[in-house]
């Protein structure tokens, strides 16, 4: 007889959408299930924990805060370059992700918040810092 609920050590399958505290959903059903063994680490500590005891078919909501999560939002990664030190042709529209390479030769992708004039303001914010996820998962197998 297979084991009935999920514990440390167990390898699940998962189904997920991820919805903010305001109800906006995030990333819609993820199209792909999500396969893991509780306590490996290869997933966020709090969505492991979340799982131990469902069974196959359950569903459940995880809530995972910022420090848990994709980080708080931090000021200091918000940054202000010269147009000049972008190609003339590249298209810097607010949303667009562009990577940014710093004066130590690191590269980071940023999201362009505001370009106007000679002056672009980038973000290098995960675009979840700061926000309380909710995973709504189902438990699909569990081995």
């Amino acid at each position: 007889m297979g084991v009935s609920t999920a514990d440390k050590g167990s390898t699940v399958t998962l189904r997920y959408s991820i919805i903010l505290e305001d109800g906006k959903q995030v990333d819609a059903q993820s199209t792909r299930p999500l396969t893991f063994t509780i306590g490996a680490g290869k997933v966020l500590e709090p969505l492991e924990q979340g799982v131990i005891g469902m069974s196959v078919n359950e569903v459940r909501d995880i809530t995972i805060g910022p420090e848990q999560g994709y980080g708080v939002y931090n000021d200091d990664l918000i940054l202000q370059v010269d147009r000049e030190a972008f190609p003339e042709d590249l298209k810097l529209v607010p949303g667009r992700t562009i990577q940014y390479q710093n004066r130590d030769g690191q590269r980071a992708n940023f999201m362009v918040r505001e370009a106007s004039g000679d002056r672009v303001t980038l973000d290098g914010n995960h675009p979840l810092a700061g926000q309380t996820l909710i995973y709504r998962v189902e438990l699909l197998e569990l081995g």
